[in-house]
């Protein structure tokens, strides 16, 4: 468990890699997120050059490997900013998390509790950059 004084501005961390399973992503498409280019492959090659996953899948393997970095004692999350889609995540890419921690300061009000500020984007194989946002938590302090 990293508390707020272990949070070092600057600092980088990265997760282990996933590969995205074209049957995977079609599957939770059809489930979540029906939209031809993300479950017809017929359809997603005339329109975009193949099938794209959803922006709630690509979300969904971010949060998986957030899981694989260590742990922040986070209390909450003040919400996401500047949430952007730049590239397609196909089947077949390998991707992976990589978390920056921009800024933090102890909390005005809630003197157990700091406030951290980071950027997290999701990367595939060829170091091209699929979505990113930004993130503001709130981390307890140590004791």
């Amino acid at each position: 468990m990293i508390y707020f004084e272990g949070i070092q501005p600057g600092a980088v961390w990265r997760s282990p890699t996933y590969t995205v399973e074209r049957d995977e992503m079609i599957e939770f498409a059809r489930r979540w997120d029906p939209v031809p280019i993300h479950i017809d492959p017929a359809v997603a090659e005339e329109v975009v050059g193949g099938l794209t996953a959803s922006g709630t899948y690509v979300l969904a393997v971010r949060s998986r490997l957030l899981h694989e970095l260590p742990a922040a004692a986070i209390v909450g999350s003040a919400g996401y900013d500047e949430v952007r889609f730049h590239e397609p995540l196909r089947p077949g890419d390998s991707v992976h998390v990589v978390l920056e921690w921009l800024e933090c300061r102890a909390s005005s009000s809630k003197p157990d509790r700091g406030v951290a500020k980071l950027r997290i984007s999701l990367v595939n194989q060829h170091d091209v950059t699929v979505m990113s946002h930004l993130d503001t938590l709130i981390v307890r302090r140590g004791a």
